[in-house]
């Protein structure tokens, strides 16, 4: 059985073509002589080489062929870029002991800074003089005038120099001018710029402005002559209230 399998596969893959025996045809053209004393060597045929079917597998002794694996065209896969490590932290340092005690040495807070008060309208045409009284000054003004002259700007210094010292001195400021029922507001500016000059003196001799207390009353000048400034100096248990009481008495 083995030997009939080898021959068929023999005779099915080989394949004889005669080349001559077209001539035979009608209606082909004679082949052409060969020439004298030679001798006509036959072409040996030509081979159609065909696939050979695959025999399967008949006994112990024949192997069978196994077909060749198939070649993997795709690339492998590139392995994953790695990042070189991170070195590692130290290792962390607990303090044994408790930290030191931190003195801070006490700030002071800032004092309030008062701006320089403006220079006292002095004039030496100004009709101004002053007198004392039993509580200070008394500083009267010529007709329509707020300007001091140069000796009561003087009396006022003296006043100055001569009250007790202490945050609780103070002095208390009255000031009129002379003027008509039908026009109260110009009595009243002209007080308050004659109070406002007497207020300048202080503070240029050193007085601050929170220990002087200012009134304008205008035309209400009572029986005492009209443009004036009362100055009274309150002591430490007086009260502006009682001194501006007492120069209205007057």
């Amino acid at each position: 059985m083995t030997a009939l399998l080898g021959t068929a596969a023999s005779a099915g893959a080989q394949v004889t073509v005669d080349l001559h025996a077209l001539d035979a045809l009608p209606g082909a053209k004679p082949a052409q002589a060969e020439p004298h004393g030679r001798r006509a060597q036959a072409k040996p045929p030509h081979r159609v080489a065909t696939e050979k079917p695959q025999q399967p597998a008949s006994g112990p002794d024949k192997g069978t062929v196994a077909p060749a694996p198939a070649v993997a065209t795709t690339q492998p896969a590139a392995p994953p870029a790695t990042t070189p490590a991170s070195p590692a932290p130290p290792p962390a340092t607990l303090p044994t002991a408790a930290p030191p005690t931190i003195a801070l040495a006490p700030v002071a807070p800032p004092q309030p800074t008062e701006a320089a008060p403006p220079p006292p309208p002095i004039s030496d045409s100004a009709a101004t003089a002053a007198t004392s009284t039993s509580t200070g000054l008394r500083v009267t003004f010529g007709a329509g005038q707020a300007d001091l002259s140069p000796s009561s700007a003087a009396a006022i210094k003296q006043l100055v120099e001569a009250a007790p010292p202490g945050p609780n001195t103070s002095f208390n400021v009255v000031a009129y001018a002379a003027g008509t029922p039908e026009d109260p507001s110009t009595a009243r500016r002209l007080s308050l710029s004659r109070a406002l000059a007497v207020r300048s003196a202080l503070m240029a001799d050193g007085i601050s402005s929170t220990r002087i207390f200012v009134r304008a009353l205008g035309a209400a000048s009572g029986d005492e002559p009209p443009d004036r400034v009362d100055l009274a100096v309150l002591g430490g248990n007086a009260s502006a209230a009682d001194a501006g009481a007492k120069s209205q008495a007057r």
